[in-house]
């Protein structure tokens, strides 16, 4: 019995602190039961996290255009600046705006593709954008039951190269550059069987392989081929019938309490659909000097149109 005002005191200090460092209006969300028992075992979750510690951790492998840095700090629009760093590309201007809207501080953790699913389960960052959801990943850590966008795989493609369905590269004197294991891989193995089929570990290792002359074609995202091209001045992009489109996944850990994974969903989803995440790709595009109006739109409406 001697204990009990000792726990009435923790008690007691405890709903102080969540009382004090609420989520702006999105804390006004109906709070999580094991949110309110100081004794609970596990650590907090990530809503939480966020809350007690006034900062959003996301997960950043260079790629454009979903993320890339910009060493020359240039003044051009659509930049996030992070301690030192200045970095652009959608997922970094989504992550500043999303840091706003919970008013809180953004903090960018570098890492790579291969490593962003290991980053999530050791609490490295509290979400990662654009990693693809696949079913071994999904057995790691969760996803979005949305995609935060959709994008259309592509060809980087050289002259030679004159196609309208991806049959039609099934040929011989076509060389093709894919993704070692990936579902590109998987799928122009099989629509393609005679092609030479080269793998590659990364979309840079597939860009230099077209750039130096060893393929005439490179399979990846349609917005990475807009982008190569015009960076090194040669190729087109194509995108076979029929297109193919590969949604943009959103990781989070796996935890019990779901409210940043329900807010994270509505958070991309009005993105999406209002057109905002086309508003951003768009502003990279011509940083990186690339036409807008000539490239692969993230509206899958209008992939029938550019072909």
């Amino acid at each position: 019995m001697s204990h009990v005002p000792q726990i009435r005191d923790l008690i007691m200090k405890r709903r102080q602190l969540i009382a004090s460092v609420g989520l702006t209006a999105a804390t006004a969300v109906v709070g999580h039961k094991a949110a309110a028992n100081p004794y609970r075992a596990s650590p907090p979750s990530t809503w939480d996290r966020i809350a007690l510690t006034r900062k959003l951790r996301v997960g950043a492998a260079l790629l454009e255009p979903w993320y890339f840095k910009d060493i020359l700090h240039s003044g051009a629009p659509g930049s996030v600046t992070v301690g030192a760093d200045m970095w652009r590309g959608i997922c970094p201007v989504l992550a500043a705006d999303l840091a706003r809207t919970l008013e809180v501080d953004l903090e960018i953790v570098e890492t790579t593709w291969a490593n962003a699913v290991t980053g999530l389960q050791v609490d490295q960052y509290d979400v990662m954008f654009m990693l693809e959801s696949t079913p071994r990943r999904a057995l790691a850590v969760d996803f979005l039951p949305v995609p935060m966008l959709w994008y259309p795989l592509g060809v980087l493609a050289d002259e030679r190269i004159s196609i309208a369905r991806w049959s039609d590269l099934n040929d011989s004197r076509y060389s093709l550059a894919v993704a070692l294991g990936s579902n590109s891989d998987e799928y122009v193995t099989s629509v393609a069987p005679r092609a030479n089929i080269l793998r590659f570990r990364s979309s840079a290792e597939i860009i230099a392989a077209f750039q130096s002359g060893r393929v005439n074609g490179g399979v990846l995202s349609a917005m990475a081929a807009d982008i190569a091209r015009v960076h090194i001045g040669t190729g087109k992009t194509i995108l076979p019938m029929p297109v193919l489109s590969v949604p943009g996944g959103v990781a989070v850990r796996k935890e019990e309490d779901n409210r940043w994974k329900e807010f994270l969903t509505a958070f991309v989803t009005r993105y999406y659909n209002t057109g905002k995440m086309e508003e951003i790709y768009n502003t990279f595009l011509r940083y990186r000097g690339v036409n807008a109006d000539t490239a692969v739109s993230l509206n899958r409406q209008d992939w029938g149109i550019k072909q």
